[in-house]
């Protein structure tokens, strides 16, 4: 009785800890920013005519590519940098090293999309003015995420949820206002809106990080080891990116039937939204492993992590794979009754990725190892290709979930197996 009692006290403690700390803001906020972009993409669709939304879909393809280079991987690097900084001073030069080159490095991009849709022949001529209202937004994107990701380096969980749904919420309520004023284009400056309210959020912090004392200047080695890890954590961020990207392509162009296509698009929408419940908890844990010293302490708290972790997602996927046929039958009607047992298949996906597969994938690069999840990340890529190739010839659709499941259970095992070797070698 008296243990069940200090069990109790245990948990209570530490569900404070965790509230003091921001996990629950982080989770909720998470959350709430997935539900309310969820909302807003309804709400933009019904409110614009489809070839307007045609326009701002392909505007938005060719931007979504160079925010997925972040900086040139600047704005995670930091994460680490910034978080085992000992001097106030350094950890002032690396978030002024990456504001400056990781903004300057995607406005040159941004620069190659505009004369990429200005001097050549592209799908949708009439999105141009789209493209180029929307130029600024992938460089402001990387200056809020890099301040986001200062933000996660110094713990100030409180704050980046804040931002998140701040940005969110005014991404939604402005889409709506400024499209019903001025149309499709008005949804640029509902985001340009969003942006700098959310940066504003942040102002104290930053003034209380960044004045006083100067900037160091930091040696030939110290930015050539910072790049390197930026460029690393880039490279697995794209692959990662990618590798859906491929299934699809492939599933279109193996199989080329739109019902097959509109079944698996359905199949995978909500299933693949277990990831951000994993992700909520690495934004928390990621700067807590990066301050650790200790390897063996690293790898017992990698290790609790994951079994909460799969824990949680084991039982949100029980949960999905039981609710699922209503899911589908009220959302969509009946006619996407065939997408129901695929999405089974791809809710136990999704949970191998989850559950296994993304928290080693995250802890590494916490500790100072991006190279390998870099090299990791690129023969998963090529292997699913390949898989998924190989698989939807003999099992039709199918073999997509099945290609998916093994590649990500392969590389989880890769990447558990590589964290304990370095948590635990002498």
């Amino acid at each position: 009785m008296e243990k069940n009692i200090q069990k109790s006290q245990k948990l209570k403690e530490k569900l404070k800890e965790l509230f003091r700390k921001g996990f629950f803001h982080v989770f909720i906020g998470n959350t709430l920013v997935k539900m309310i972009a969820f909302i807003s993409s309804i709400v933009v669709v019904r409110l614009v005519n489809k070839q307007d939304y045609a326009y701002l879909a392909y505007a938005d393809n060719l931007y979504n590519y160079v925010i997925a280079f972040a900086g040139m991987g600047m704005s995670s690097a930091i994460l680490k940098y910034c978080a085992t900084a000992k001097k106030k001073s350094t950890d002032k030069a690396y978030f002024l090293f990456a504001m400056k080159y990781g903004t300057l490095f995607q406005s040159i991009l941004v620069l190659f999309v505009m004369a990429y849709v200005t001097f050549f022949e592209i799908p949708f001529p009439e999105a141009k003015g789209m493209v180029y209202v929307l130029c600024l937004y992938p460089i402001f994107m990387n200056v809020l995420n890099t301040i986001m990701n200062y933000c996660r380096a110094h713990a100030n969980n409180k704050l980046f949820a804040n931002m998140s749904v701040v940005q969110t919420t005014i991404i939604f309520i402005g889409s709506v206002m400024f499209v019903v004023i001025i149309g499709v284009k008005g949804i640029a400056i509902a985001r340009y809106l969003a942006i700098g309210t959310a940066i504003l959020l942040a102002y104290k912090f930053l003034k209380k990080q960044l004045q006083g004392e100067r900037a160091q200047k930091l040696s030939f080695q110290e930015k050539k080891e910072f790049i390197v890890m930026s460029l690393s954590l880039m490279i697995s961020s794209l692959f990662s990116l990618i590798m859906p990207m491929n299934e699809m392509t492939l599933i279109n162009e193996l199989l080329r039937d739109e019902i097959i296509t509109a079944n698996y698009k359905v199949a995978i929408l909500i299933p693949g939204q277990l990831s951000f419940v994993t992700q909520s908890i690495i934004i928390y844990y990621f700067t807590i492993i990066a301050k650790m010293e200790d390897k063996e302490e690293i790898w017992k708290l990698s290790k609790k992590v994951g079994l909460v972790s799969s824990a949680l997602i084991g039982g949100i996927t029980v949960l999905g794979i039981i609710l699922g046929p209503f899911v589908i039958r009220m959302a969509y009607g009946n006619r996407y009754e065939d997408a129901i047992i695929l999405s089974n298949v791809f809710w136990i996906v999704n949970a191998i990725n989850a559950s296994v597969r993304m928290i080693p994938m995250n802890f590494l690069p916490a500790i100072g190892i991006a190279k390998f999840n870099a090299i990791v990340a690129g023969i998963s890529c090529a292997v699913h290709v390949l898989l998924t190739y190989m698989a939807i010839q003999v099992w039709g659709i199918w073999g997509a979930g099945v290609a998916t499941g093994i590649v990500y259970l392969g590389s989880a095992v890769v990447y558990w197996g590589y964290l304990r070797k370095k948590c635990l070698e002498n």
